[in-house]
């Protein structure tokens, strides 16, 4: 949905809402580069039971900066009674919630990411204070931004930025938290010392803050960490020679995870409930050279496919085969479209979640599990395993064992090792194709205190061909396994009588004979009553 058609229908929504409770009239379209709001009847004692929303629209290509002057209202720990609402666009999207505010903290300073802002006001039938002011006003640069992620880059980019540019991003995220920055593009007038045009970083919400770079040309910086929950940017150009300027992605922690265990699980920010708009969240899952990764979405809930054009267009989850977004995309999903399970070539895998400006749903849950690099063999009568010793550097060898715990690896100088028979272990044949293969289950347990966490992995040999396999099993795919093997009409306690022919013709005599005396009872009741 486009912007002007966005907010021509809010503003069709706010004509009807103009004119709250007893006769108070509040909100309305405010769409000067700037101006003030108050709650009505401030400083005085605002109205009980009132419903207010501003929309604030500025030029396009510009954002918005909110600032509270004055800020009184009734407390209550989750803002059940009356709260203020601010929206990063239109307010009939909960994904665009930057947040619910109330009792007598100021709010702090919000900029939104484009060019639409909505407030919304609410009090109940009980108990008023003096309510509200706030300002407003355009920010063609800088702001201060809030959100889990966000798009920073240099006025007008990609076109040439404009000379005698000061420009100052003040990121906040959640104080749990730090602050990743990436840069997507960059160029700059070059000059040694960067005493020209430069960007330069600072380790908290001002200059006065740690110094992380300052950097100017065409070599784009190196990603940026920060020690605090808070990064201030600066941008600045001097009065002559340009560029194509700057774009460049901030992450909190909740919106970039680097996942490094053997096995784990994450999921959209704030799920079950919905995750924000205008994000961009990234999980790098990065093991220990050798493995590779094993990826499967137990939940997808996004937003549906562009009808036009029958893509991912508007929300989307995406995963690349390796560290980075220029690396092999393994898939794009929207909507309820359920991904297949996946499979890294390599130690690395991205996923990327991509949200537009406005609905938005629940969102996904993933689980990976990282496959150990397993070498396997066998001949007409033996498996033979081999497992880099560096891939699982702090298990004991009776950690790793086939099909019991009594047949666990050996320990050479540089691999794990099990050379099992097959009349050995619990290897056994199945028919597959008029061809018997020979299997079994091959368990790596990394449990630990905290919880029990065993690998299992199918093992497989065509002896006649000497031909061995072998493939992780996730914990979807075991639990299907363990449903397949339970007893045919097994459904958890109930059990099914399987008699054999000579049963069966006992029942069916007994049945006759029961029938016989039924009809034999109603005649006598029929002469009788006659």
């Amino acid at each position: 949905m486009g912007t002007s058609v966005a907010v021509l229908l809010h503003v069709l929504l706010l004509v009807d809402r103009a004119h709250s409770k007893k006769g108070v009239k509040c909100g309305g379209i405010l769409s000067s580069p700037s101006g003030n709001i108050s709650s009505p009847n401030f400083p005085g004692l605002y109205p009980y039971n009132i419903d207010c929303t501003w929309l604030i629209v500025v030029a396009e290509g510009s954002s918005v900066l909110l600032t509270f002057h004055q800020f009184e209202l009734e407390y209550h720990a989750t803002c059940a009674y009356d709260y203020i609402k601010i929206y990063n666009g239109i307010s009939e999207d909960e994904g665009n919630l930057l947040g619910t505010f109330c009792g007598d903290i100021s709010p702090p300073q919000f900029t939104s990411s484009w060019n639409v802002m909505s407030i919304i006001f609410h009090s109940d039938r009980h108990v008023a204070h003096r309510g509200f002011s706030v300002g407003y006003r355009k920010d063609m640069c800088g702001g201060v931004l809030t959100g889990l992620s966000g798009v920073i880059s240099s006025p007008g980019y990609p076109q040439e930025y404009s000379n005698n540019a000061d420009c100052s991003w003040a990121i906040h995220v959640s104080n749990s938290s730090v602050v990743s920055l990436v840069f997507l593009d960059f160029q700059l007038e070059n000059n040694e010392g960067c005493n020209f045009d430069f960007v330069a970083l600072f380790d908290g919400p001002t200059v006065t803050h740690r110094h992380l770079g300052k950097y100017c040309g065409a070599e784009k910086p190196p990603k940026t960490v920060t020690t605090s929950s808070q990064l201030l940017v600066v941008f600045k150009s001097d009065f002559n020679i340009g560029g194509r300027g700057f774009k460049a992605y901030y992450y909190s922690g909740e919106c970039q995870q680097v996942l490094s265990g053997v096995s784990g699980n994450f999921s959209s920010p704030h799920f079950p409930k919905i995750y924000p708009n205008n994000i961009n969240c990234h999980w790098s899952i990065s093991l220990s050279p050798g493995y590779r990764i094993k990826l499967y979405f137990t939940v997808m809930d996004l937003e549906e496919r562009n009808s036009l054009s029958d893509e991912c267009d508007y929300d989307y989850v995406a995963v690349y085969d390796g560290e980075s977004q220029t690396d092999a995309l393994l898939g794009r999903w929207c909507g309820r479209d359920q991904p297949p399970s996946l499979v890294s070539k390599g130690n690395k895998l991205l996923v990327v979640l991509s949200t537009d400006r406005n609905e938005a749903h629940r969102g996904f849950t993933a689980s990976y599990l990282g496959v150990v690099p397993v070498n396997i063999s066998c001949t007409r009568s033996e498996f033979s395993i081999l497992i880099p010793q560096q891939s699982l550097p702090q298990l004991d060898r009776e950690n790793i064992y086939l099909g019991n715990p009594s047949c666990t690896a050996q320990l050479t100088t540089t691999a794990y090792k099990i050379q099992a028979q097959f009349v050995n272990c619990g290897t056994a044949g199945q028919k597959r194709r008029n061809i018997t293969v020979m299997v079994n289950k091959l368990y790596i347990d990394f449990s630990d205190e905290k919880q029990k966490n065993i690998q299992e992995y199918s093992v497989q040999c065509d002896a006649q061909r000497k031909v061995a396999s072998v493939s992780i099993i996730s914990g979807e795919e075991r639990h299907l396994e363990e449903q397949a093997q339970k007893p045919e009409g097994d459904t958890g306690g109930s059990q099914k009588y399987n008699s054999d022919p000579h049963d069966l013709s006992d029942i069916v005599f007994i049945s006759i004979c029961v029938l016989a005396v039924i009809l034999m009872v109603i005649a006598i009741v029929w002469l009788v009553l006659l």
